[in-house]
């Protein structure tokens, strides 16, 4: 994750994204098993699925990020879905 000089990701920190998809805000000492992946979720025949929020499985260690129509729409979705599960949960 690369932060822009021209605008931040709201608050959204790197250790946050990392607790979203692992439930650890850190590395452990000896790496992460599984090791952390990401996957891209796409339909385009479902305008649903186009308002999906991005989703983990911490079991192993997932994020799952839905494709949007645009960046903003994106950025949106990604900042509510971080900004508003803390621990263990879904946005």
């Amino acid at each position: 994750l690369r932060m822009t000089p021209r605008k931040k990701m709201n608050s959204i920190t790197p250790p946050q994204i990392l607790a979203f998809a692992t439930g650890a805000s850190v590395v452990p000492a000896i790496g992460f098993s599984p090791t952390p992946s990401v996957q891209f979720m796409h339909n385009e025949d479902d305008d649903f699925f186009s308002s999906m929020f991005p989703m983990a499985n911490t079991c192993v260690n997932c994020i799952k990020l839905p494709l949007h129509t645009s960046y903003q729409l994106f950025r949106e979705k990604f900042d509510f879905a971080l900004g508003n599960t803390h621990g263990f949960g879904r946005a």
